[in-house]
């Protein structure tokens, strides 16, 4: 029997702590559910109620299309909630169809910028110079006694922030509005509270810390109040009753504030929490607040409000201790059992008044202690002060997060035991969408590993990573690891968001995007500062390129386009030629594992032919892109610049042979995985000098950022997949298996990160959560798995594993727009035995390991052949 479930809109699925509507016209999807063989949509209809009116239903369509569709109904307004339901007919018979889908309730945050709560300060409130105290707002208000039909917050903060009403949190998540580029842009979130009114008397409190907004980002000692010192709260409460009366309460200066038990709150630094300083019942509408602060109106500095369109921060895990260590200096220290972000639980613990704890995080131990030389000058060190309650006392910080598997706990009073303490995993809520498992125990916990990295680190933005004085969005990391972060999560609107702050500050920019986004080493003196560099600024072009080829969904290159052609006619050229110019020094095959630890820079393979591949990349994707925009004379433009480029990259790099003047694994990957070479001769020669290289460096890893995505897919393409095995199963440093072997259960931003004697690298960028060469398990799921992308939008797909090495079973699965995508084979007693999943309206092209091929469409299907 066929149904209709997974409505998305603007590819967005519908749920708790999912976002809400952030446009007019939002684009719908759905998934055609069932088990019938080789099904197609011919047809489909949808419904749509606005608010409380009944359904509009709308024409019946004949196509197959069931992703990105666009909106049939009128534009939707500011507030409003729509119901939404969908049937299909089948394609051999169009006037059958199934029955409608389950309504998918969404709601519409404020559109068009257009606000109206104004934001609120505390009046004298002083500019923080070490420390980053709390500020409590609140009020009390009274509703009519007649029956609610709903009531619902729209809210916003220049800081981090909380609600509560009635003395209850309000909704789920942490650390909101998240981080945007505020001068452009502030996110709005949308809770109900329908349930937490009553009748007449009523409060609202919101807690509002420094967050991203006013608190310490960046290294080399980095910046406060970068976007302003003035921490404020924006809140519009909507009300509506049954006999449809109405009111509305804002922010303003009926409200109060004052100083809360958290005494400094900062994403690096920690929080410090003073337990005797609680206000009881703060947030109920007996409290007095006769003695709290005047608020003040002032300005919000963002250009635009709009809603947040992506899942908000919330709880995704809870670790247990795994094991309660004393140090050779006599030190307490929990291991959590995995690297993750988030942040300490303390329970029901007892201790006299007064009492201070101290929690400090790391990634590792060093010899037997706590590892916290790569934090740099970041603390990520908590503190509680007890009230001394005698039924326990139980804390969690609000304002902060740490990336951290260990905690060190000073001056605990009591007992401890691996019931005291949890540790509290957060980050976006996304669907995942895609999974790995196979017959090597050590390949399936690397998997594993890129899998947590990019969880901990798809935080608010894109990071690079979570817990030193840094947590910045580098462009270059994203635009490397793009492919395998949406092949595993429905990330698509976390990054289309992260995209918008891009294309912003790449305009008011002159045309280059920022190396980091949100853009804050402007505000101090780095290095880094006005850097342009190839595949860091490339991420204009290649993450909405990825977004697009995993999605099907154009409307990304519609809203980014502008931002990739202004990133290629940016870049410095030299006179005549479609390559970059010498006078920008680039960062090349960033951390390749040759480098000295103080010089990452230090690559092997020549950094500007790394430069001019990108260039060949970014150029042939914007072509691609204005074809399918039917931009005809950018396309062709586009494409006679990639032409121009890959005869020069030949000019200067590229003997007639094929041989490279650099001999390296990273630029023999790139010239054969972006399609530079010219003929199969040259092809062949560069595909055998690569698998030369790997068998004389014992197949080990010589690539950085650049060459690592596309080291083992070159070996394959080539035809050495053997040799893209050995170099995946070695265990010796540098390579990948070298960290798992280790003990890694996160990826290391280097390749030694840990040196074999247990020391850390001696670098000062030494993380232990960097998902960035974590982009080997696209390889995986592609080569290993054997389920690879043909269309975009996942239509089409390609499924043909390629077994190697003596791995003897291997699964991947993809939720693709179309539905659950699973490829699993195994070997055995001389036979390949090959079961695949094809979900509805979808076409597969299977090869199998001997050359056989099969077209199928939905369905469960099993194949064999000679292993």
């Amino acid at each position: 029997m066929i149904k209709v479930g997974g409505v998305r809109l603007d590819s967005n699925t519908l749920g708790p702590n999912s976002g809400v509507i952030a446009t007019k016209r939002p684009i719908i999807s759905w998934e055609v559910l069932g088990d019938e063989k080789n099904w197609y949509q011919g047809a489909y209809q949808i419904k749509i109620k606005y608010g409380a009116q009944t359904y509009t239903t709308y024409d019946v369509v004949h196509s197959d299309n069931n992703s990105c569709v666009e909106w049939p109904g009128r534009d939707l307004e500011s507030r409003e909630v729509i119901t939404i339901s969908i049937r299909v007919a089948p394609k051999s018979d169009v006037s059958s169809f199934s029955e409608w889908s389950e309504p998918a309730v969404a709601q519409v945050g404020i559109l068009d910028n257009s606000w109206r709560a104004p934001f609120i300060s505390m009046v004298g409130q002083p500019k923080d110079e070490d420390v980053s105290p709390e500020i409590l707002f609140r009020r009390s208000f009274d509703i009519s006694a007649t029956k609610l039909k709903s009531a619902k917050i729209y809210s916003t903060a220049l800081g981090v922030y909380e609600i509560e009403v009635n003395g209850k949190k309000v909704g789920q998540d942490y650390l909101a509005p998240g981080w945007t580029s505020y001068d452009h842009r502030l996110l709005h979130q949308v809770y109900d509270i329908t349930d937490l009114l009553t009748p007449h008397s009523n409060a609202i409190g919101a807690r509002v810390g420094s967050g991203w907004y006013s608190g310490m980002l960046g290294f080399d000692g980095g910046a406060r109040n970068i976007y302003g010192y003035r921490r404020a709260i924006s809140i519009e409460i909507d009300i509506e009753y049954e006999n449809g009366e109405k009111s509305v309460i804002l922010s303003d200066e009926a409200w109060k504030s004052n100083y809360g038990p958290i005494k400094d709150a900062q994403l690096y630094n920690g929080e410090i929490y003073d337990a005797n300083d609680e206000l009881p019942g703060w947030s109920l509408p007996t409290f007095k607040d006769d003695a709290w602060n005047p608020v003040e109106i002032i300005q919000c500095g963002s250009k635009s409000i709009e809603p947040q369109a992506f899942g908000y921060i919330c709880e995704i895990d809870t670790l247990k201790p795994i094991n309660i260590i004393e140090t050779p200096t006599k030190k307490l220290i929990v291991d959590f059992g995995q690297n993750a972000v988030g942040f300490p639980r303390i329970n029901n613990a007892k201790a006299p008044k007064g009492h201070t704890i101290t929690l400090r995080f790391a990634e590792v131990l060093e010899n037997g202690e706590l590892g916290t030389r790569p934090l740099r000058l970041a603390k990520a060190t908590d503190q509680y002060t007890f009230k001394g309650d005698i039924d326990g006392e139980t804390y969690a910080p609000r304002f902060t997060f740490h990336g951290a598997r260990y905690c060190q706990i000073d001056n605990w009073y009591g007992e401890f035991s691996t019931n005291s303490i949890d540790f509290v995993v957060i980050g976006n809520q996304m669907e995942t969408t895609g999974g790995f498992q196979c017959s090597d125990r050590l390949l399936n916990r690397l998997h594993q590993n890129v899998v947590h990295s990019m969880r901990g680190n798809f935080l608010a933005i894109p990071m690079d990573c979570p817990q030193r004085d840094e947590r910045l969005g580098w462009t270059g990391d994203i635009a490397i690891f793009s492919p395998t972060a949406l092949y595993l999560c429905d990330c698509y609107s976390f990054l289309e968001s992260w995209l918008k702050d891009l294309k912003l500050e790449q305009k008011a920019n002159g045309g280059a995007p920022a190396v980091v986004v949100p853009d804050i080493i402007h505000a101090f003196d780095t290095f880094w500062n006005g850097k342009i560099a190839a595949i860091w600024q490339d991420a204009s072009v290649i993450v909405p390129y990825e977004l697009y080829r995993s999605s099907g969904n154009k409307h990304i290159l519609e809203t980014q386009y502008e931002s990739m052609v202004s990133w290629i006619d940016y870049i410095p050229k030299i006179e005549g030629k479609v390559r970059w110019d010498k006078i920008e020094a680039q960062l090349g095959d960033w951390l390749d594992p040759s480098a000295p630890p103080d010089n990452p820079l230090l690559a092997l393979t020549d950094a500007y032919l790394v430069a001019d591949a990108f260039l060949f990349k970014i150029l042939t994707m914007t072509s691609k892109t204005a074809e399918i925009l039917k931009l005809e004379e950018d396309a062709a433009h586009y494409a006679e610049l990639a032409s121009r480029c890959r005869s020069d990259f030949h000019d200067a790099y590229v003997s007639s042979s094929g041989k490279l003047t650099s001999n390296t694994q990273t630029a023999y990957a790139l010239a054969i995985c972006f399609g530079l070479y010219y003929n199969d001769d040259q092809i062949c020669y560069a595909g055998n000098q690569l698998s030369e290289l790997a068998r004389q460096n014992d197949y080990k890893i010589s690539t950085g950022f650049a060459g690592t995505p596309f080291v083992t897919e070159a070996l394959t393409v080539t035809g050495h997949i053997e040799d893209a095995y050995k170099m995946i199963l070695q265990k010796e440093c540098p390579s990948w298996l070298y960290p798992v072997s280790m003990g890694a259960t996160t990826i290391w931003e280097r390749w030694d990160s840990m040196l074999p004697s247990g020391s850390i690298n001696p670098g000062d960028m030494t993380s232990f959560n960097h998902y960035a060469l974590g982009s080997i398990a696209n390889w995986m799921h592609e080569r290993m798995g054997g389920l690879k992308l043909k269309e975009p939008g996942w239509k089409e797909f390609v499924l043909q594993p390629m077994p190697g090495s003596n791995i003897s079973y291997c699964e991947t699965f993809h939720k693709s727009p179309n539905g659950l995508i699973k490829s699993q084979w195994k070997k055995e007693a001389g036979k390949f035995t090959y079961n695949v999943t094809v979900p509805l309206n979808s076409t597969a092209h299977i090869t199998l390991p001997d050359g056989t091929t099969h077209s199928v469409g939905s369905g469960v299907w099993s194949f064999t052949c000679s292993a």
